[in-house]
């Protein structure tokens, strides 16, 4: 017999274990579906029957901060981030200020607008968003794609994000799944966990 271990091994880092708590409660939102339709047949109108409603402008004003990880295209934690946000609704139009900070850029600080135009479509502009965003919002669900303006140590130039948006229970949670493409191909994903503070 070989030797007897006596301890319970390493534990895992606590970064490692947000990561794993963020990634399930994006996973929980999308399963409570699947045993109907399978998760990615799934349309926004599938999310209509949900108890929970986002509205963008009721969660994003005041204060949020956030914390979340950019994956590689396989899948692995390669830079963490966290976000502080205060959004102020003036005239039907919620205008967000928000500080970015990672562990390998210096911060950044992005503006954006959101109009609510009925009840499930949102369009919002930003001053890293090419063009404007146009959002479909139905129950705790709510998603949008656009282009992103990027500056990476060069020129600024293009890709394409999609971002897949669900509402906790406790209505003051918000995960977000965000993909990142450049010519179709996946070359970044974000997991990011949303919490609003008043």
């Amino acid at each position: 017999m070989g030797p007897q271990r006596t301890g319970a091994g390493p534990r895992p880092a606590p970064h490692q274990c947000a990561i794993a708590r963020m990634k399930n409660n994006a996973l929980a939102a999308c399963l409570s579906f699947f045993a109907l339709v399978g998760c990615s047949s799934l349309k926004p109108e599938s999310f209509s029957s949900t108890t929970s409603t986002t509205d963008p402008i009721t969660f994003f004003g005041g204060h949020t901060h956030s914390t979340g990880v950019i994956e590689s295209p396989s899948g692995q934690p390669a830079e963490r981030i966290t976000t502080q946000t205060a959004g102020v609704l003036a005239n039907g139009t919620l205008r967000m200020e928000q500080d970015l900070h990672s562990e390998d850029s210096k911060p950044t600080h992005r503006t954006f607008t959101f109009n609510i135009i009925d009840a499930h479509h949102v369009d919002a502009t930003g001053s890293d968003i090419a063009g404007t965003a146009h959002g479909k919002l139905y129950g705790n669900y709510f998603t949008w794609s656009f282009r992103l303006k990027v500056a990476d140590k060069g020129p600024i130039h293009r890709v394409s994000m999609t971002q897949h948006m669900y509402l906790m229970p406790d209505g003051k949670t918000l995960i977000i799944r965000s993909i990142i493409r450049k010519f179709g191909i996946t070359v970044k994903e974000i997991t990011e966990q949303f919490h609003k503070d008043d």
